[in-house]
């Protein structure tokens, strides 16, 4: 079922009776053209109502109904000579009007999704989705109408420049062609999302208590400066009552180029605080005697960031633990030292503000350290 769901998460697929019915209608009368391709579009729009419990929804497949709809008030018209020859170019036509009109339901409809009282995860998925079939339509609009267009320019020529085959051409097939393309392009993009989404770092977003409610990718967070609330590790590291600290990476989002912790990292969604804590100190959390104590969990907000912190400390006995955590730039600062270069741009923001705090606790976790001695 994933597989196939893949494959319809392409919402330029509710093309596909349109398609069909101009298909068809180059090789059999436009009215058993017209009575296959809505038959198969209504068939198609029964299936969905039953994979929406599968959370697949194909959006594409109504502004098709819609055109073959509409459609059918030409057949009632009894417009013989000109359904015989401008059937597919008519449906085109259709189909412009009614994805114009859809793309001004876009604001309404959207907004109405992010005021229900539906889950969280529910609305994400409804707007992306909803989203994804807006981009498509317009695309499949912008590219039909410059399809009309062409067409209008071409009637215009001179009859000496113009020839059956290209009528047929541009009348006919072109218009098929173009369908076919922006389902292959749609799918194309869809396997590149995908293939950049399975590398990116998922985060959980958490509301004002702490609580999570869904998740989102980090890259799009860091682009949505502080609209978002996540949780982070930290992790301090004392040996022989002094602070090891280390410089954070030119590319840091935060306080880069400064000293800060060698250790702190995003929870990931679904991830536990432990677990991260234990990911993040690597091989240094599974040597002995080597216990993370928890210290303190704050709110840490900046222009950029709302995280929610929690610091945790580790007190290294042995300089080989020491040289395990050996960071760029890294060295042992002494509570004085860090007080003459407070405020002068030389720590991170975070740190500066968990200053005060491991300053009147260092000696706390040094005894929390000793409780546990490491066994010679």
């Amino acid at each position: 079922m994933n597989k196939v769901k893949k494959g319809l998460d392409n919402q330029a697929i509710g093309l596909l009776p349109l398609l069909l019915f101009m298909f068809l209608d180059n090789y059999f009368s436009y009215l058993l053209s017209f009575i296959i391709g809505i038959t198969f579009c209504f068939v198609c729009i029964f299936l969905f109502q039953v994979l929406i419990k599968e959370r697949v929804y194909q959006f594409l497949l109504l502004p098709s109904a819609a055109t073959l709809v509409l459609f059918s008030v030409f057949l009632c018209l009894k417009l013989e000579p000109v359904l015989y020859v401008y059937s597919p170019l008519i449906t085109e036509v259709i189909l412009v009007v009614v994805l114009t009109i859809v793309g001004f339901s876009k604001r309404t409809i959207l907004q109405k999704i992010r005021d229900s009282k539906k889950p969280t995860y529910k609305r994400t998925l409804l707007r992306t989705t909803l989203n994804e079939f807006y981009f498509v339509s317009q695309i499949v609009q912008n590219f039909y109408t410059l399809h009309l267009f062409i067409i209008l320019l071409y009637s215009i020529l001179p009859d000496s420049i113009q020839s059956v085959r290209t009528e047929r051409f541009l009348y006919r097939e072109l218009g098929l062609i173009i369908g076919v393309c922006v389902i292959l392009y749609e799918q194309i993009r869809l396997s590149l999302m995908r293939g950049s989404l399975k590398k990116e770092m998922w985060l959980p977003v958490l509301n004002e208590k702490g609580k999570v409610i869904g998740c989102i990718a980090r890259s799009v967070s860091r682009a949505l400066s502080k609209k978002y609330y996540h949780p982070v590790v930290r992790i301090a590291v004392i040996y022989d009552g002094m602070l090891y600290l280390a410089k954070r990476s030119h590319e840091a989002f935060i306080s880069p180029n400064m000293f800060d912790y060698p250790y702190y990292s995003y929870v990931l969604f679904r991830h536990s605080i432990e677990n991260t804590v234990k990911e993040t100190l690597g091989s240094l959390g599974k040597e002995e005697g080597i216990t993370p104590r928890f210290l303190i969990r704050y709110t840490f907000e900046n222009e950029k960031v709302k995280h929610l912190v929690s610091l945790y400390v580790v007190c290294l006995r042995k300089e080989d633990q020491l040289k395990m955590c050996k960071k760029r730039e890294g060295k042992l600062w002494t509570t004085k030292q860090i007080e003459e270069n407070m405020n002068k741009g030389v720590f991170s923001e975070a740190f500066e503000k968990e200053f005060p705090y491991l300053q009147n606790t260092v000696l706390l976790a040094e005894r929390f350290c000793c409780e546990n001695p490491v066994k010679q």
